[in-house]
């Protein structure tokens, strides 16, 4: 039988005074209340630990996985740290959607070409080489795989001064890294678990003409996204669905008798009509000013359909959005701070083996 505290042999003499008596030793295991009053106990602290560095713990999750979960390390070396070593504590998802493994560990070296000097060249070379039905998401082209991770490069590049900044000048609380890096207490890496099942099983989420997906969070809604807000992590999202509440009386609802097919087919051919007015109309808004609030008008009348972007028909939907998706500046800013903790203060971590 093998004992947790082998008995010393009585034979053999010490010369070291004992510190703690045999019936000192605890000898119970931790029962899971224990271990849960401990993370109840661990929350409660990064929770006052983030606050004191204007950071918000029941989303901070949101930002920095949204911000991770397609980087490389070619991404990292490009925009944050350019002699970042390999197998950095960074969870990514697996871009392999077959993959038994959801998350990988670390982030990937992902082999881009080298006979090409900028990124954009070597990202695309690498969907174009190595696309597949089950290669990063499942349900969109190959077009719209290499624009999301283009779209992930405007959030690197929006990130990257506030990283730059944070070296210049470190955050003092020694604290602070060791909340960011805990993957599992923060929630970040339920979220990107949520992720990569989003992305795995995108092609299966029913979508209508007139309809689509949105997440609440926090305040913020987010429409039918490559990323969305979710009930996963540390926060408080609720799944929504945008419907009938549409610009200048466009509406989903259905009549509660079936009018006479004449009827039917005048009405059906003024909606047509109306709705093809109203996109014409917002597109010329968002072009005009591509804000958020812009991106979201065009959105609601005429939703990016995945798998359909092929050319200048379709763009403009989708730009927008690529414009909705984008990280705001809180989030940003999280992103920043976990790219920071990772990989300046990695060993800074409540995690045991995880990453091992």
């Amino acid at each position: 039988m093998v004992q947790a505290f082998p008995q010393a042999d009585p034979t053999e003499v010490s010369s070291e005074e004992p510190t703690q008596g045999l019936d000192e030793i605890p000898t119970e295991v931790p029962t899971a209340d224990a271990k849960g009053n401990e993370k109840k106990g661990d929350m409660a602290r990064c929770t006052e630990v983030m606050a004191n560095n204007r950071l918000n713990f029941s989303n901070f999750w949101h930002g920095a996985a949204h911000g991770i979960h397609s980087i490389g390390l070619e991404e990292i070396r490009h925009f944050f740290e350019p002699d970042a070593p390999e197998h950095i504590k960074i969870p990514v998802v697996n871009a392999d959607l077959s993959a038994e493994e959801m998350i990988v560990f670390h982030a990937p070296l992902r082999g881009y070409d080298e006979d090409f000097k900028t990124m954009a060249m070597k990202v695309m070379a690498f969907f174009m080489l190595h696309d597949k039905p089950y290669f990063y998401q499942q349900g969109v082209n190959t077009l719209e795989k290499v624009t999301h991770q283009y779209h992930m490069h405007e959030i690197y590049s929006a990130a990257a001064p506030i990283y730059r900044k944070m070296k210049e000048d470190p955050p003092t609380d020694p604290e602070l890294c060791p909340c960011v890096n805990d993957v599992t207490l923060n929630g970040i890496l339920t979220e990107l678990v949520y992720i990569a099942k989003k992305l795995k099983y995108f092609s299966r989420q029913p979508r209508t003409a007139n309809t689509y997906e949105t997440y609440e969070c926090d305040g913020d809604t987010f429409s039918n996204a490559y990323i969305q807000c979710t009930n996963g992590g540390g926060g408080g999202g609720k799944l929504t669905e945008s419907i009938a509440e549409r610009p200048f009386g466009l509406t989903t609802r259905r009549p509660t008798r079936r009018p006479t097919r004449r009827l039917s087919l005048s009405r059906g051919k003024r909606n047509v009509e109306n709705t093809t007015e109203m996109i014409t109309q917002y597109e010329k808004k968002y072009l005009a000013d591509s804000s958020r609030e812009n991106a979201r008008k065009l959105l609601d009348v005429n939703p990016w359909k995945p798998n359909t972007l092929v050319g200048p028909e379709q763009w403009i939907s989708y730009e927008a959005m690529l414009t909705w998706s984008m990280l705001e500046e809180k989030k940003l800013n999280d992103f920043a701070v976990f790219m920071y903790c990772k990989l300046n203060q990695p060993d800074l971590d409540h995690i045991k083996d995880l990453f091992d």
